[in-house]
């Protein structure tokens, strides 16, 4: 994906003046809206998801590539009554992934107790939210399996609530 971002790290090839992709693979994706986007490959599960429920809309996202953060940004779309979804899924999507976080933590805990020594992967656990031009969240490549598990969850969640 294209995103507009002023200091990029090494691995980033700028396209034009202020943007830059990481060259990763991306396929077409068809929206509801009959637009067709580019997404990168390593979130198209995350981007289908998130466009198949009611009142979502992506805006746009990236893979991420260490140390570069992986994110997705949406926002109410215009299905009537349904512009609570965005919020709602935020919500899930939080408790879903502090649930992930947790377990992070007792897996990093019974490793540093098993062998006196702390695991390498102890602090690559990381996930963020933004609100500003609609939501955001943001995620470690090292966090995504937890951030689409997290995201399957919520989906299912909120559909109910709806």
């Amino acid at each position: 994906m294209l995103f507009k971002e002023p200091n990029q790290t090494r691995s980033a090839e700028t396209l034009r003046e202020g943007y830059v992709s990481f060259g990763h693979s991306t396929v077409t994706l068809k929206l509801a809206s009959g637009e067709s986007v580019e997404i990168d490959k390593g979130v198209l599960d995350l981007i289908t998801l998130m466009n198949s429920i009611p009142g979502i809309v992506t805006r746009g996202s990236c893979q991420g590539e260490d140390p570069n953060y992986g994110y997705v940004q949406f926002a109410p779309d215009e299905t009537e009554g349904k512009a609570h979804a965005s919020i709602y899924l935020l919500y899930h999507m939080m408790r879903n992934m502090h649930a992930a976080w947790v377990k992070h933590q007792h897996a990093m805990w019974q490793h540093e107790q098993s062998t006196g020594s702390e695991h390498p992967d102890a602090y690559r656990f990381k996930f963020t939210t933004e609100l500003g031009n609609g939501y955001v969240m943001k995620w470690s490549p090292y966090t995504y399996p937890a951030v689409l598990a997290a995201a399957r969850e919520a989906a299912q969640e909120l559909r109910q609530s709806l």
